[in-house]
């Protein structure tokens, strides 16, 4: 069998930092930079059908109402005798003050005689462009036509697109009622359009309203390129994204300007083009002087190893390269030294099972609070997304501090924090029904409390004393009592019975974790922290409950 070739370990590790890590990380981050690209396009996508189906609801019903309203107008008495006699009283115009209140759409009604000619003298002056309706009305007297074109009023914004009907007395057509949509009023109704272009137009092409420039042929009807396209659409060397809907007659086209995303992604991947270039340059040079590093330092373990065969264990090695070689010196030298560690690891083990009791009483997290937020959350993010983002927020720095293992001990200032980001979700969660009070010395603020040492004790008192039939107040105050600080934390809830209280003391008073029993971790965690000296203490009656907290005065600095 024939002998692969000899590699040093030097143009092995050349080799493996050069193609193994670096070709990796230049995929992962093309990948990467694609799925951004990917989840901008679809932001864009989604916020342009959210747009087009807001806008098609909204123009649907207002359309709806609006033809309700004029066919009701058009067989009101009233109103066919004010066309009849060319003369309107108090009756009609409150006929047409409550319709006007009534429309989605703001505009104006109009009443003309069998000639076309408008019954109020103040309508006389109007420019009307939208003479075709009355020839719509004419060929179809029983029912509400629509027409687009250009109504000019006194002081008010022109109108576009108007409805009409004929009106009827004793089977003869005597006038027409028209309603004029201004234009000012289909705008509101379009609502903010946040950065979503909107034309809405018949299926003709004539244009009933449009918030952007272009996209018309030269009559100044929709492009017909515009009423073909769908999706991704290029239009006079820019890129969009269109979608459209057709609700009867009326088409609505949502357009959102995309150009911007594809010049930033070409414009970055010629970037990070050139990023890596110079990358794969200096890596290689890196790589080189890292595997002759490396390989000294492997020399001096190997001269080590023999010492140790040849029976010398005097010998320690100087390792400080901040790498696994570093570590591998390390072990060497603990190697050597474990008579001597054997002593010391039984009293770090007796200090582990201490700690480690510890970390276990603070890792108890209530999963149904947890639950109970994110249930919160999922009807805020309908309802009120600056209440979503308040739940947010203090849900986010509950669960960062909660997770941070670095000591058991933290400045009351810092525990006073979380424990308020709790209670403002107890807050949102319960509204009304629930309100809290911290009463606390400023002096005490830089002094050390045991970690996550008050959200068991509060969560209890909601769990077990909130009832719904009235207002469930929590009062924490803490304050300094000699060389101690004394903690009372308060709640009018219902309290418990005497034979509830004596068994939860004695459960206390036992030295195995209860289980869902946040009360007994806190009590534990004192204890292992300070000594029996110091503890928790529960009173309870009909009028709520009180937990008293001592432990020893112990500052920090700031």
């Amino acid at each position: 069998m024939e002998r692969k070739k000899f590699v040093s370990f030097k143009e092995q590790m050349k080799k493996v930092l050069i193609f193994y890590s670096l070709i990796p990380i230049i995929i992962t981050a093309i990948l990467g930079y694609g799925m951004v690209y990917y989840l901008n396009f679809r932001g864009v996508v989604r916020k342009n059908n959210l747009k087009l189906l807001e806008v098609s609801e909204r123009l649907e019903m207002a359309f709806k109402d609006s033809k309700e309203n004029l066919l009701k107008l058009s067989d009101e008495n009233a109103i066919k005798d004010g066309i009849k006699n060319k003369k309107l009283d108090r009756k009609v115009y409150e006929l047409l003050y409550r319709d006007k209140s009534q429309e989605k759409i703001e505009g104006r009604v109009v009443l003309y005689d069998k000639n076309f000619s408008p019954i109020e003298k103040k309508d006389e002056k109007l420019y009307d462009a939208s003479w075709g309706i009355f020839y719509r009305m004419q060929n179809d007297p029983k029912n509400i036509v629509s027409y687009i074109g250009k109504t000019y009023f006194d002081n008010i914004e022109p109108s576009t697109y108007c409805i009409g009907k004929a009106v009827y007395y004793k089977k003869e057509i005597v006038g027409y009622i028209v309603y004029y949509y201004l234009d000012d009023g289909i705008r509101k109704i379009v609502g903010d359009l946040n950065g979503t272009g909107v034309i809405i137009s018949d299926r003709y092409g004539n244009i009933i309203f449009s918030s952007i420039k272009g996209f018309r042929d030269n009559i100044g009807r929709v492009d017909k390129k515009l009423m073909t396209a769908k999706g991704y659409f290029k239009y006079q060397k820019k890129r969009y994204y269109i979608e459209s809907m057709k609700k009867n007659d009326i088409i609505i086209y949502t357009i959102s300007f995309i150009d911007h995303l594809v010049t930033i992604f070409k414009e970055s991947l010629y970037y990070i083009t050139i990023v890596f270039l110079i990358l794969i340059f200096f890596m290689y040079k890196i790589a080189r002087k890292i595997a002759i590093e490396k390989t000294e330092t492997l020399s001096e373990i190997i001269k080590a190893i023999k010492r140790i065969e040849s029976g010398s264990l005097n010998f320690k090695l100087d390792i400080r390269s901040n790498d696994e070689f570093e570590i591998i010196g390390k072990s060497y030298n603990d190697m050597l030294d474990n008579i001597k560690l054997l002593i010391k690891r039984n009293k770090e083990e007796t200090q582990h099972s201490v700690i480690s009791e510890l970390k276990q009483l603070e890792s108890q997290f209530n999963p149904h609070f947890l639950f109970n937020t994110l249930e919160m959350l999922r009807y805020s993010i309908y309802l009120d997304k600056k209440r979503c983002n308040k739940i947010i927020l203090n849900m986010a720095s509950i669960l960062r501090y909660s997770i941070e293992n670095k000591s058991s001990e933290v400045e009351l200032e810092k525990e006073l924090f979380y424990i308020k980001s709790y209670l403002e979700l107890q807050k949102m969660r319960l509204e009304d029904g629930f309100t809290y009070f911290l009463n606390i010395d400023k002096e005490l603020e830089n002094c050390f409390v045991p970690k996550l040492i008050f959200q068991p004790l509060i969560e209890n008192s909601i769990k077990y004393g909130y009832t719904q039939e009235k207002i469930f107040t929590i009062i924490v105050r803490i304050k300094k009592r000699g060389k101690s600080i004394q903690i009372d934390i308060y709640d009018d809830g219902i309290g418990m019975t005497k034979e509830t209280l004596n068994i939860l003391r004695e459960k206390i008073k036992g030295k195995e974790i209860g289980k869902g029993l946040g009360i007994f971790s806190v009590q534990r965690r004192i204890e292992l922290l300070y000594g029996e000296k110091y503890g928790l203490k529960i009173y309870s009656g009909r009028r709520g409950s009180y937990i008293k907290i001592k432990i020893p005065l112990k500052r920090g600095f700031k």
